[in-house]
């Protein structure tokens, strides 16, 4: 299967009219043969981007096209491993083009989010901050009305700020976008954002009030409150499967009952360390507080190992895997990697144990993870280099997994 270009760097989380499920991809075809055929991801031909973004400059092509062809460039360096080439593609495009964000504030507004995207998998966090702040006020310049991308914006802001620990600036934007969703008559997206905050509460302190409030919440039976209630409920079966009470989890889950094959939440996803590969120190930061963050993918680690700043460069891998009818991992493998690197193997071993909620067909997937580390200032100098905190970034690559394999042919009676 060739890995096409499909807006990874780009992708919404909060659609026009549906919430926070977001842009999905299509359902298999089939189910998973037990012998289904070895999947093999090939790279990118990354040269005929170049060409496409080249001719563009060249006739001096609009905003738009500009943005989509830089896009979709960076996009095929990412794929192939050239994070650093297609985080510098996306910088220039945004020399030439900021000054035109009032005209064009929703292609401007995707190169910041792509940018920040790549700086965090590259370890620029605090570029990566700056950027997804100013997606928002991208779409503010030219779209003053705040719809779905602005809430989109805010919320990859709040996730952004809980990853790196600004748990205050986090619940702010939370209860802004609750604010303005609920002024331009979006209760989903309000109440999304108020269960998100209550699981954030849950991250921070996890014998405070958020878990009674999510009881109290599960328990409605207003019909008014259903998404409410249903949100709570799936993120009391991750606190319980958590907590080793794997009854109590079923049990509200079947309460909710199958969902689409389109919206496979994930539940559960146990903790996992880093293998230590240079000089280890065992100082643990809390990988367990960080993978309990797996409500929209987030991937957290908190091992602390003493690493020369060069082990971080080129580490990634693809991860493909079905999740079955009854929501357990089946046929995971590495479909991609930039190197043969023991690293992951913690992950995999993570990924092979989640449980995704229960739909009436099998879904495949395919992520991208990538082993990095912040880029700061070492103690006593002025010199930057990777943080020793190491950690793993995550994107969805499942709109260009592959298609079902082909169901086993009949066999003659």
């Amino acid at each position: 299967m060739r890995v096409t270009v499909a807006g990874l760097l780009i992708g919404f989380a909060v659609s026009p009219a549906a919430g926070f499920e977001g842009v999905q991809p299509p359902a298999p075809a089939a189910s998973p043969a037990d012998a289904a055929p070895p999947i093999v991801v090939t790279g990118i031909r990354v040269q005929s981007y170049r060409d496409r973004l080249a001719r563009c400059l060249a006739r001096h092509c609009p905003v738009n096209e500009d943005v989509d062809a830089t896009l979709a460039l960076a996009e095929a360096l990412f794929l192939n491993g050239a994070y650093g080439e297609a985080r510098a593609a996306v910088g220039a495009s945004l020399g030439r083009n900021r000054r035109h964000v009032a005209a064009f504030p929703e292609p401007v507004s995707d190169l910041y989010r792509a940018h920040g995207r790549l700086s965090r998998h590259l370890g620029f966090d605090d570029q990566a901050a700056r950027s997804t702040d100013q997606i928002l006020r991208a779409l503010r310049a030219g779209i003053p009305r705040e719809d779905y991308r602005h809430f989109t914006a805010r919320l990859e802001i709040a996730d952004l700020q809980m990853r790196m620990s600004n748990a205050r600036r986090a619940r702010r934007e939370l209860a802004t976008l609750a604010q303005v969703a609920r002024a331009a008559g979006r209760e989903d997206v309000a109440t999304m954002a108020e269960l998100r905050t209550i699981w954030f509460d849950y991250i921070v302190d996890r014998y405070g009030d958020a878990k009674p409030r999510l009881v109290a919440m599960s328990q409605s039976t207003d019909p008014a409150r259903r998404l409410q209630t249903i949100g709570a409920k799936v993120l009391l079966a991750r606190i319980y499967r958590s907590e080793g009470d794997a009854r109590a989890a079923d049990a509200l889950l079947a309460e909710i009952g199958r969902g689409s094959s389109a919206q496979r939440r994930l539940v559960s996803s146990p903790p996992y360390q880093l293998l230590a590969q240079e000089r280890t120190n065992a100082m643990d930061m809390g990988a367990d507080a960080g993978t309990r963050m797996g409500m929209d993918g987030i991937v957290a680690l908190g091992n602390t190992i003493n690493r020369l700043p060069d082990n971080f460069r080129d580490k990634w891998i693809d991860v493909g895997f079905w999740v079955t009818p009854d929501g357990h991992v089946s046929g995971l493998e590495v479909v991609r990697q930039s190197s043969e690197d023991p690293w992951a193997d913690p992950l995999l071993e993570s990924i092979r144990n989640r449980l995704y909620s229960t739909a009436p067909e099998s879904t495949y997937r395919l992520e991208r993870y990538t082993y990095t580390s912040a880029i700061e200032e070492a103690t006593g100098s002025r010199m930057r280099q990777h943080s020793t905190r190491a950690r793993v970034e995550y994107l969805d690559l499942t709109a260009n997994a592959p298609p079902a394999p082909p169901a086993p042919p009949a066999r003659d009676n």
